[in-house]
């Protein structure tokens, strides 16, 4: 409904309802939104990370592969590490996923308390639409973990070569 009321341009100029706590917990609640607010920022660059950082070592396991390309121990063993490596790094992806949602529901439940003007503007870009974007994001980082995975194998393994 809120999300409605700013998309009405004909509506005239909105009166600003204030928030109805006391200074002490507006100050509270002002901190603890930016402390889930900095928690969604850094579970995002950690995201990232995880995914940059295990392409890079499934780049080195590559060159690994290459250099010893007729010890099968190694080769077994490197295919083995980047399935497991795969496995966790798509498990933390979705654990930091996870960690962003509780923190946005946090978010959520203390803009409610604020003024309308700052209710109106966290309104403007609808949960569907932000839900969208975020999932997206992490189904493009699992399929490239994947990918960078069957790379891998595809690389190190005799039968394609």
């Amino acid at each position: 409904m809120v999300a409605e009321q700013i998309l009405d341009h004909d509506e005239p100029a909105r009166e600003n309802t204030p928030s109805e706590l006391d200074e002490l917990t507006h100050a509270e609640m002002c901190m603890l939104y930016k402390e889930s607010a900095d928690s969604i920022r850094f579970a995002k660059a950690h995201q990232w990370k995880s995914l940059g950082s295990t392409l890079l070592v499934f780049g080195g396991m590559i060159a690994l592969g290459q250099l010893a390309p007729n010890n099968m121990t190694l080769v077994n063993l490197i295919i083995a590490v980047s399935f497991l490596s795969s496995a966790a790094v798509i498990y933390m992806l979705v654990l930091y996923q996870v960690w962003q949602n509780t923190e946005r529901e946090k978010l959520r439940d203390i803009s409610s308390h604020f003024s309308s003007f700052s209710q109106f503007t966290r309104a403007i870009k609808s949960s569907r639409e932000a839900n969208v974007h975020r999932y997206t994001l992490l189904v493009f980082m699992i399929a490239a973990t994947l990918i960078g995975n069957v790379l891998l194998v595809l690389s190190v393994s005799p039968l394609y070569r």
